[in-house]
C-alpha cells in the first residue's frame, strides 16, 4: 500500500492501529460490534485484528468479552493520565475486595508527607471501623506508609521520618530512646517490605487492630497506590501467609499488571525514586 507520497506501507498494521485508537477514543470497555462498526470490517475480522492487539498487549479482553486498553497500550496512551486510570480501576476494585476479605479495605496515594486515603470500602459486617481519611499516614508505623516509604530514595526517606519523629516527640508521644528504638525497627520493617511486596502492622498504631498493605507500581516500578485492609486482631490473623494477606497482595498485583505497571517481587535496597506527585 502506497500512502500520498508514494512510499509503501503494511496496510494490516495500519488497520490494526485504527482499531487500537478506536478502542482509546471511545475509553471504558467496548463490545466488538463497536469496534467492527467503527473500522467499517466485519466483526469476524475485527476479531482477528483484536486477538493480534491482545497478544501485544495494547488490547485486554474482560470476562465479560469486551474490549480495553491492555497494558502496552495504556502506557502508550495514557502517560499522562495513569494515575487517574490507576485510581479508577483500584476505587472500583475495593467492594469486591472487601467483600472478599471480610474486612474495611482502602486505597490510597501519595499526600504532602505520606500516603493519604483516597476511598474506603466498609466490612460486610454490623460494625466496622471506618480510617480516618483527613489526614497524611504516618510512615513508621502505618502498613500504608511503610508501603510508601520501602521505595522512597534514603535521603527522601530520612528526611521525612526526621519530621515525622520530632512531631511525635513534641507531642510528648515519644520519648528520644523510643524514637531511637523505632528507628532501628523501620529499617528493618522496610527490608521485609520489599522482600515480601507486602506491609503490615500488628497493634502498632492502635492497639488491638491488625493491618496490611500491597503496593501497586506504574511502569517505572514506582508505587503510585496502595490497597490496604484492616481489622481486630481477634478476627483478623497478623500471618503474613493469612488468607488476608495473600489475597491482598495478590489484588495488588493484579492492578499493577492491568496498568501495565512492573510487579516487584524482592528488592535488597530501597530504590531511588521520588515522592510521587499526585494526592
Amino acid at each position: 500500500m502506497a500512502n500520498m507520497n508514494g512510499q509503501r506501507g503494511i496496510q494490516s498494521l495500519e488497520v490494526g492501529v485504527r482499531l487500537f485508537q478506536a478502542v482509546d477514543r471511545l475509553g471504558g470497555s467496548v463490545t466488538l460490534g463497536q469496534l467492527a462498526k467503527l473500522s467499517g470490517m466485519p466483526p469476524s475480522k475485527a476479531h482477528r485484528y483484536c486477538v493480534s492487539l491482545i497478544r501485544t498487549g495494547l488490547l485486554q479482553r474482560d470476562g465479560r468479552g469486551l474490549y480495553g486498553m491492555g497494558p502496552f497500550g495504556f502506557q502508550l496512551a495514557h502517560a499522562v493520565t495513569s494515575f487517574e486510570h490507576a485510581r479508577a480501576l483500584a476505587i472500583a476494585a475495593l467492594p469486591r475486595l472487601a467483600h472478599d476479605l471480610g474486612e474495611t479495605a482502602f486505597v490510597s496515594a501519595w499526600g504532602d508527607t505520606g500516603p493519604r486515603i483516597l476511598h474506603v470500602a466498609d466490612a460486610d459486617k454490623p460494625i466496622s471501623i471506618r480510617p480516618n481519611t483527613r489526614h497524611d499516614l504516618p510512615l513508621h508505623n502505618s502498613a500504608t506508609g511503610r508501603v510508601f516509604a520501602a521505595y522512597l530514595a534514603p535521603t527522601q526517606l530520612e528526611s521525612l521520618l526526621a519530621t515525622e519523629f520530632q512531631q511525635f516527640r513534641q507531642a510528648g508521644k515519644l520519648s528520644a530512646g523510643e524514637i531511637a528504638a523505632r528507628r532501628r525497627a523501620v529499617t528493618r520493617q522496610l527490608a521485609d517490605v520489599r522482600r515480601r511486596g507486602l506491609a503490615r502492622t500488628v497493634g502498632e498504631r492502635y492497639a488491638g487492630l491488625n493491618s496490611f498493605s500491597a503496593p501497586i507500581f506504574d511502569h517505572n516500578g514506582r508505587v503510585v497506590l496502595a490497597l490496604t485492609s484492616f481489622g481486630l486482631a481477634a478476627s483478623f490473623p497478623s500471618s503474613w501467609e493469612s488468607r488476608i494477606a495473600q489475597a491482598l497482595h495478590s489484588a495488588a498485583a493484579e492492578l499493577t499488571l492491568k496498568i501495565g505497571g512492573e510487579l516487584r517481587k524482592s528488592e535488597n535496597g530501597p530504590r531511588k525514586t521520588t515522592v510521587p506527585k499526585q494526592a
